[in-house]
């Protein structure tokens, strides 16, 4: 069924739960946008051994943007106004995944930090907030894949709303602010 095909949700309900989503998808793509810097970061300043203090402050700059991102990602999350009825658990399920992908950001950024000042990170608990932020997305995910079923989308009309999102987020220039004094830091 295409966007204009039947649906038991249609006219301007519909057009509501297809803004909502596109909202949604918007801060997916954010999120994965840094992702992707983080990731590159790592590969790039991957640290010969732990005394190689360029490397390390590379990946806590890195560790920082990550966690800055993830602030910015729940302040856009919060500034939703509208949510159609029956999506309210996928705005609550992406929320606490959200939080959960914030908490483990910090923590990430934070073990960086003491390994820099030689200290023992805590790898522990990071790995731990992660798996729970990685349980979080996933059942926000699962919790979108029945909104979508629900609204009968195809995979054409999910492309079609994917490259609108795509657009957006390539024209999105955000710039983290520093979070510490560490990164001023030489």
């Amino acid at each position: 069924m295409g966007l204009f095909g039947k649906r038991k949700i249609q006219g301007d309900e519909l057009l509501n739960y297809l803004d909502y989503l596109g909202e949604e998808w918007k801060l997916k793509a954010f999120q994965e946008k840094e992702a992707g810097i983080y990731t590159a970061a790592l590969d790039s300043y991957n640290p010969k051994n732990s005394k190689d203090t360029e490397a390390l402050e590379g990946l806590l700059n890195a560790a920082n943007r990550l966690a800055l991102s993830a602030a910015e990602l729940l302040r856009r999350k919060d500034a939703i106004s509208s949510v159609p009825d029956q999506a309210t658990s996928l705005f609550f399920a992406w929320h606490a995944s959200y939080v959960d992908y914030l908490a483990w950001t910090v923590a990430q950024a934070e073990a960086m930090e003491d390994k820099l000042d030689g200290k023992v990170p805590d790898t522990t608990t990071v790995k731990e907030l992660q798996t729970k932020s990685e349980a979080s997305q996933a059942a926000a995910d699962a919790e979108e894949q029945k909104l979508l079923k629900l609204l009968g989308f195809t995979e054409a009309d999910m492309q079609q709303l994917l490259d609108r999102v795509n657009q957006s987020i390539e024209q999105d220039r955000w710039q983290p602010r520093n979070l510490s004094p560490r990164t001023k830091r030489r």
